[in-house]
């Protein structure tokens, strides 16, 4: 811990560059979305680092996937923003949603195609149980 020019005490991780701030965080994000929260309800100046494409992109949304419904109703910000981000987990969410919630077959189909190209093992399995 250091003293900034306010007086203000800031840990080693914040005086990181910002660029290495997020690696660690996408880095972090990569095994837990938890992990990201605790990380950030620590380091609470670290947001700016976190709420980018690169971490969105990286973040283990696996968890989620088992009740995807109510994921997609109760997480809709965070997965709005992995999709943009080109999220393999967000886009197997959003194509079952799709398929089955919303019966948009081609934009269901869609999305689970390019999950299970990225080489999400469920995105796989589902896309040839549907292909067949």
């Amino acid at each position: 811990m250091v003293r900034n020019r306010e007086n203000k005490v800031t840990s080693n991780i914040e005086r990181l560059p910002t660029d290495l701030q997020t690696e660690i965080i996408s880095r972090v994000g990569i095994h837990s979305r938890r992990g990201v929260r605790n990380l950030l309800a620590a380091i609470p100046p670290l947001s700016s680092s976190a709420a980018v494409p690169h971490v969105y992109r990286n973040l283990n949304l696996h968890p989620l996937t088992v009740h995807p419904r109510a994921t997609f109703n109760r997480y809709h910000i965070l997965m709005e923003r992995c999709l943009a981000s080109c999220n393999l987990h967000a886009h197997y969410i959003h194509g079952i949603h799709e398929y089955f919630e919303n019966q948009n077959r081609d934009v269901g189909l869609d999305h689970i195609r390019i999950a299970a190209e990225g080489f999400y093992d469920n995105a796989i399995y589902l896309y040839g149980i549907i292909m067949l």
